[in-house]
């Protein structure tokens, strides 16, 4: 893309040159009838002569004016030197009026009767329309300006957004990971006391969930079938901790030739699962978790429903770090292209998520 101030100066540029041609069509017509050369040096002073006094008040106003006063909001000002600046610039296009209109009068003694003529106006045309153009050429010029400082000012902002966005990204993300790490610290905790190998395989499979979280997880796009991987990774560990007679735990993958090529960000998942297992497990209580992720169309869907226990934690859902930052998270990265559905009943708690499945998100690292 052209920065503004070169493709400012070239719309300039095209436009004065199609000035210049129509002016020069317009002298070459008006030279036609009388049957005069169509275009001579002497028309050719005199079309510089007019337009040099055009391109004056274009350069003072466009270089001086807008950018000292306009651009700063000093709207008074600029306004009386913009009309200063006219009314200086039309006294020096009527002084050439009055002079081009007297050499080119006729001589004394040399009148031809004729039809008596119609009264003078009190501006002659040509003076009018000097004016107009005058006006014109600041308020074209004032426009195209305009135009261009607030794209850019759009540009900016926009630049600005995104890196705020991506700032906040970077934080959430950075929450999540020690949220992560505090849930799974606890379940290898509870698995010490219970069965000390699993617990042992329980940090080996951990240190492979770590190892993606701080490298690949870094990524703002990840395979989903590398997502898939450190979901069942994860999913396999939280298996070891559940007696399977008390607590069913049901997890249903994409076939891996439809996840090729989809990508997806990362740990878009893990807060609705471990909010499942956290709030959906009771020690004294049958209970189930199932959730499911498949490819439908454009769209990557992820469900999960889990049972939930009115008498836990006083019959209160609470709604952990890791679920409200997985929301912000999707509003910074998806914007509104994604949609989640959170229902509960007296027995079940359920998440329904949709992403679209191309690569559009507003977050591009």
């Amino acid at each position: 893309m052209l920065r503004r101030p070169k493709l400012e100066t070239i719309i300039y540029i095209v436009l004065w040159v199609i000035v210049t041609l129509l002016y020069m069509l317009g002298t070459m017509r008006s030279r036609n009838y009388p049957s005069q050369s169509l275009l001579d040096w002497a028309a050719v002073g005199h079309m510089a002569e007019v337009m040099a006094t055009f391109l004056v008040l274009f350069l003072v106003n466009n270089q001086v004016l807008i950018p000292r006063l306009l651009l700063r909001n000093r709207m008074v000002l600029y306004l009386g030197a913009a009309s200063v600046l006219v009314i200086i610039v039309w006294g020096v296009q009527t002084w050439q009026f009055l002079f081009n209109a007297a050499q080119h009068a006729p001589l004394p003694g040399r009148m031809h009767p004729g039809p008596r003529p119609f009264p003078k106006p009190l501006l002659p045309l040509p003076l009018l329309l000097d004016v107009i153009y005058d006006m014109l050429i600041i308020g074209v010029n004032i426009a195209i300006r305009l135009i261009f400082v607030r794209y850019e000012e759009k540009l900016e902002r926009e630049t600005l957004m995104k890196a705020d966005a991506e700032n906040q990204l970077a934080y959430l993300k950075a929450q999540i990971n020690p949220h992560f790490y505090m849930n799974m610290l606890n379940n290898i905790h509870g698995m010490i006391e219970i069965d000390r190998e699993k617990a042992q395989e329980m940090v080996i499979a951990m240190s492979r969930l770590m190892r993606y979280m701080l490298y690949d997880s870094t990524e703002s796009r990840l395979n989903l079938a590398s997502e898939i991987e450190f979901v069942r990774n994860y999913m396999d560990i939280m298996r070891q901790r559940y007696p399977v007679e008390k607590v069913r735990i049901a997890a249903d993958y994409p076939p891996d030739s439809s996840v090729a090529g989809v990508t997806i960000a990362p740990l878009v998942f893990l807060a609705f699962i471990e909010n499942a297992f956290k709030h959906g497990i009771s020690y004294r209580e049958e209970s189930f978790i199932a959730f499911k992720i498949e490819i439908n169309g454009e769209s990557i869907l992820f469900s999960c429903i889990n049972s939930r226990h009115p008498s836990k934690n006083n019959g209160r859902r609470t709604n952990g770090i890791g679920l409200k930052n997985v929301r912000q998270r999707l509003d910074l990265i998806y914007g509104s292209r994604y949609i989640l559905e959170i229902n509960q009943t007296d027995s079940t708690y359920s998440v329904n998520l949709s992403l679209p499945r191309h690569e559009d998100s507003n977050i591009d690292n």
